[in-house]
């Protein structure tokens, strides 16, 4: 039987008025690899912190004995300013516990009188504590870190370079490197979006080191492909509560379906039994017949009045449906644009972005790019647009073509400005009633529609540079990283929407369920120049890739 790890047991969690956690239960055991989901807001974050800290309002969070612990954050902890050298020797969370043990036993050793004592087993004690983080990798976390670098494709960099010169996806390497150090030696590994700014070759490895690593493992993610790969266990966190379900996400899907099918036709067949019942009271009413069967009938209408609210409690509170319905503008002509001959390359890189490359866009054509980090994927969308020019060779872009370009970090919004005032500066003669209508389509409250889009989430600010998609008129959309913040429901409305959009796409996308879902296309950016295009969506790449790894 599996070790128990941790328990909760009616645990609540609340920030002022709102309660986050509403008496949750939960086991992680050995083995576990659990995935949590939910949407924005719904608490995944919180509940691992609450977990990890041990900080809840009520009920009881218990850990095993000598538990240890781990944990990558979401906001990668990762000083900019820092080299790379000096980032890889600072230690992650996986060293804390340890380290502030060793730094109490050295205190009392400094006091002359500690030796007074039974001064043996906590010698011991220390021993032990220092052949674990030896063990661990702790006395040598950057040569580890390196190690796993290599893995990932940036060990080349020099030891030297500042931080802030890296990429977003070779910044969220440094960070992954340096947390993935000593787990050998973990219980319990919380990974909060882990798969954030990864590419396709580090997500992979990824995968491959989680599925090695022996201890536990508790997942918040809305890379659903990567859910399951990975995990063994889904739980869901709705209206403050916790619902588990075993097997990986696509089980998930299937067994939730099931359950709100079963539930929906449970709530119909006891509304159907109350009825029934009232009914029979009415008929004995009218012939004034009142017999024993009288009260046995009240009690049964009482019965499954009772079950009914409990039944109704089980059913999810029902939110805001987000509706993209991204209607082109007129067709354009069946070639939308093509590259001859393109070649393009940056003075601070050894190796070309383009080569030669020939590639074309045919009208409602739907591609993915895909390639490592810094290969050029969103320099591709940039040339599209105008913002970058060949060395040489040509684009040519069709005469009614009309381009809406989604930035991965939301640079057309004003983020000065609210969600409101966001949308009057793209349609300045739309009433307020009709914009405010709008945004909460888009699951905007009152309170956010007034807030500066500042102060609002990533995937808050995702869904406005959405909804401006919405209001442009295009026929061809660019799309940089699509998915990022977005929950999963947000992502399946996404998804139906471009899927039912007329118009061509070429999107950008670490997300490979979105990539199979949206895309009849891949173009394979491959970080020497060259670009090679798969027809289908990225399993049917990944198949071909396997079946002729020589064109990769």
């Amino acid at each position: 039987m599996p070790r128990e790890l941790i328990r909760l047991e009616d645990v609540h969690r609340a920030f002022g008025p709102l309660t986050v956690l509403d008496g949750v239960n939960l086991r992680i055991e050995e083995g576990d690899r659990i995935g949590v989901i939910g949407h924005n807001g719904s608490g995944k974050t919180t509940l691992l912190r609450t977990i990890s800290n041990q900080d809840q309002d009520l009920g009881e969070i218990a850990f095993s004995p000598s538990l240890r612990l781990a944990f990558l954050t979401q906001v990668r902890d990762i000083d900019d300013d820092a080299t790379l050298g000096e980032e890889l020797n600072r230690r992650g969370r996986q060293f804390l516990e340890l380290e502030e043990e060793i730094s109490e036993i050295e205190g009392r050793m400094e006091d002359p009188s500690f030796y007074d004592g039974e001064w043996q087993p906590t010698m011991e004690r220390y021993q032990e504590l220092q052949s674990l983080m030896a063990r661990s990798g702790g006395g040598d976390v950057a040569g580890h870190a390196t190690e796993i670098l290599k893995a990932l494709n940036l060990d080349q960099s020099s030891m030297e370079v500042p931080l802030h010169t890296l990429s977003g996806g070779e910044r969220a390497k440094v960070a992954l490197a340096r947390q993935l150090v000593g787990l050998d030696q973990i219980d319990v590994f919380f990974l909060d979006e882990p798969t954030n700014h990864l590419d396709f070759n580090t997500l992979e490895w990824l995968e491959r080191f989680l599925k090695r690593f022996v201890g536990a493992l508790v997942i918040v993610s809305h890379d659903r492909y990567f859910l399951d790969r990975v995990c063994n266990n889904i739980v869901e966190i709705q209206d403050c509560r916790l619902r588990g379900y075993p097997g990986n996400y696509t089980s998930f899907l299937k067994q939730k379906e099931i359950f709100l099918r079963t539930l929906d036709a449970r709530i119909e067949k006891t509304i159907r039994e109350i009825k029934r019942l009232q009914g029979a009271m009415k008929s004995m009413k009218r012939a004034n017949k009142y017999d024993k069967s009288v009260s046995q009938k009240h009690f049964m209408i009482s019965r499954s009045q009772r079950e009914l609210k409990w039944l109704k409690s089980l059913k999810p509170k029902k939110r805001q449906s987000l509706n993209f319905n991204l209607e082109p503008a007129e067709k354009s002509s069946l070639d939308v644009l093509e590259f001859r001959d393109a070649s393009l390359s940056f003075d601070s890189l050894s190796r070309p972005i383009l080569s030669a490359v020939g590639v074309s866009v045919r009208r409602g054509q739907k591609i993915g790019v895909i390639g490592p980090n810094g290969a050029g994927k969103t320099t591709l969308l940039k040339l599209i647009t105008g913002d970058l020019r060949l060395d040489a060779g040509q684009l040519e872009v069709a005469p009614g073509v009309q381009i809406g370009y989604f930035h991965q970090d939301h640079r057309t919004l004003d983020f000065e400005l609210t969600p409101v005032n966001e949308v009057k500066r793209l349609k300045p003669r739309m009433e307020y009633g009709a914009i405010r209508a709008l945004l909460g389509q888009f699951q905007f409250t009152k309170e956010m529609v007034s807030t500066k889009l500042s102060m609002l989430s990533g995937g808050e600010r995702a869904r406005i540079a959405l909804l401006r998609l919405l209001l442009e008129e295009n026929n061809m959309l660019l799309l940089d990283e699509p998915t990022n913040h977005l929950d999963t429901d947000a992502k399946e409305a996404l998804e139906t929407a471009l899927v039912e959009f007329d118009g061509g796409i070429i999107t950008v996308s670490h997300d490979r369920y979105f990539l199979d879902k949206v895309c009849d296309t891949i173009w394979d950016l491959r970080g020497d120049g060259d670009l090679v295009v798969w027809p289908g969506n990225y399993s049917d790449y990944k198949k071909g890739t396997i079946s002729s790894p020589n064109r990769r």
